[in-house]
């Protein structure tokens, strides 16, 4: 197995590997803190044939609307949970939502299992496969990838190449956008994604939705006409602070006009509200489903549903292999896991719940990927999340968020507890 024997290596000059590397100094200012000290290792069938299943499973809940709703988006936004402002602004415009998303899974040893779909463009890890490029470039780890026939897929290079075909452009002027006071907080790693997408002769400019100027239907930036909007800001965003009604609004009808291609739109944020997935996987929507349908369901998604009073008595006795999670949070916030509770605070948890909207999801424990110490040299166990992201066209790379499996931590996220960051290669 390639873990086992880079593992092994890790006695020689691999043991700190990613201390070694010459990485980009943009990309190492805003990662290198984070970095694992080892990528991550999987088959690339199998990651390949996940990330085809997602791809099957976005069809499916994008159908929600027709097959459940006659149609009806709105009432479809209802049922999901949102409100009224944020249902305008997944329902303005009319086309087809556009697959472009990061799915987060755990590796349970036999299969990849969704744990939550981000689809939208506001995601984060798009340049985490940078670190690839420099591990080939090192002398032994070049050397341990020749001889395993290791791979990987540059997530930048795959953006850029939906960028230019969305734009019809070779080198298509790009400006990333978040919200209104949101770019502080991401700056580094924007600056980071904007010095990828230079390798592929892609102009990106950074900023809020504010700082977009329109000229004569045309949308300018630092005194540049824009190609293409990356969206950042999101339907939550703009929903929360009215400041950022007026340039969301010149920017989508930019786009519906055709003046600017903005990727992607709001239309399919919706399918990132976590109460899609009990619409997917209820009885009644399932029977009307075909066999290969339901069996790729089977494959990737755990048991999920609607938290509600006819679960309670089951959510009691399954407290734990069961987790709640609120249907529109994000980065962890709100999770709520059984396991890590006695049977009466779960009970209290379970009754907090149900006043909100929560859905219920069963348990997946992953495998651990080992980890070598780089001071003791030990050999320790981590829980890693597998980031995959999905394009378009199919499969676009993935990296990982990885976390002590000794912190007993319900949540993997950069806001755990010593928390990092890998890359991943394929075998």
């Amino acid at each position: 197995m390639v873990t086992a024997k880079y593992i092994d290596a890790c006695a020689g000059p691999l043991r700190d590997v990613m201390s070694d590397v010459e990485l980009p100094p943009v990309f190492a200012d805003a990662w290198g803190k984070y970095l694992l000290s080892r990528p991550l290792f999987s088959s690339e069938a199998r990651t390949r044939r996940a990330a085809d299943d997602l791809a099957g499973l976005f069809t499916v809940m994008a159908s929600l609307p027709d097959r459940l709703f006659g149609g009806d988006r709105r009432a479809f936004c209802a049922a999901i949970g949102a409100d009224p402002r944020r249902t305008e602004l997944m329902t303005r415009f009319d086309g087809d939502p556009i697959l472009y998303g990061r799915a987060d899974l755990y590796d349970d040893g036999s299969q990849y299992r969704l744990l939550e779909f981000n689809i939208g463009s506001e995601l984060g890890g798009v340049d985490i496969s940078e670190t690839n490029r420099s591990l080939l470039a090192h002398k032994e780890f070049g050397a341990f990838a020749e001889e395993h026939g290791l791979s990987t897929v540059d997530t930048p290079g795959e953006i850029a190449r939906h960028f230019v075909r969305a734009t019809g452009k070779e080198a298509p002027v790009v400006a990333t956008l978040e919200a209104i006071g949101g770019m502080a907080a991401y700056d580094g790693l924007h600056r980071s994604f904007q010095d990828s997408m230079k390798r592929y002769g892609i102009e990106l400019f950074m900023g809020e939705v504010d700082q977009v100027q329109e000229k004569g239907g045309r949308l300018y930036m630092h005194g540049r006409p824009i190609d293409l909007i990356l969206r950042y800001f999101s339907a939550h965003q703009v929903a929360r602070d009215p400041r950022n009604d007026e340039p969301a609004e010149t920017i989508m009808r930019a786009h519906e006009d055709g003046k600017v291609v903005l990727w992607t739109p709001l239309t399919a944020s919706m399918f990132s509200y976590k109460s899609c997935l009990p619409l997917v996987s209820d009885p009644d929507m399932r029977a009307e489903l075909s066999p290969a349908e339901n069996a790729l369901i089977d494959r990737i998604l755990p048991w999920t549903r609607t938290l509600g009073p006819d679960l309670v008595d089951q959510v009691h006795a399954e407290r734990d292999q069961l987790i709640l999670k609120p249907v529109a949070g994000l980065s962890g916030r709100g999770i709520r896991a059984g396991w890590d509770q006695t049977d009466r605070e779960w009970a209290e948890t379970v009754a907090e719940c149900l006043r909100g909207d929560y859905i219920v999801q069963r348990r997946v424990v992953p495998v651990t990927e080992p980890v070598v110490d780089v001071e003791t040299g030990a050999v320790e166990d981590w829980l890693a999340v597998w980031g995959l992201f999905v394009f378009p066209d199919g499969y676009g790379g993935a990296f990982c968020r990885a976390v002590p499996s000794s912190g007993g931590a319900s949540v993997v996220n950069l806001g755990t507890k010593g928390a990092r960051v890998s890359s991943a290669f394929h075998y």
